[in-house]
């Protein structure tokens, strides 16, 4: 999967992101043999993989940022807010209720999330 936040340095979240889905596919299901290797299993069925890219159904983000100008994301590991708003793993559903929560919050005064305090 292509992510400009990940290319860009910006965002590591997804530890899978460098390899393919059937890389990805391969190494879970070892897992899954590694891990229940003690157990009698009749029949291992394959896997099945989904689409790359929206297929997230909550997204759970650190709202930080301003007052006026709130961001959804995470903290970078340099503590500097990365708006996550764009991440392709989100289905296009999502920008919508992004695009109305964050003048909510700045009407509201509430106060983003601030590590220093």
């Amino acid at each position: 999967m292509q992510c400009a936040l990940y290319d860009a340095g910006r965002c590591r979240s997804c530890q899978w992101i460098t390899q393919s889905v059937n890389e990805q596919l391969s190494a879970k299901t070892a897992d899954l043999h590694r891990l229940l290797a003690g157990l009698p299993v009749e029949q291992w069925c394959a896997p099945t993989g989904g689409p790359e890219q929206h297929f997230r159904n909550k997204a759970k983000m650190v709202v930080s940022g301003s007052v006026e100008k709130p961001l959804f994301g995470m903290l970078h590991r340099d503590g500097t807010p990365v708006d996550l708003c764009g991440c392709p793993l989100y289905p296009a559903s999502f920008a919508p209720v992004f695009s109305a929560l964050k003048p909510f919050i700045a009407r509201a005064g509430l106060t983003p999330y601030n590590v220093a305090r």
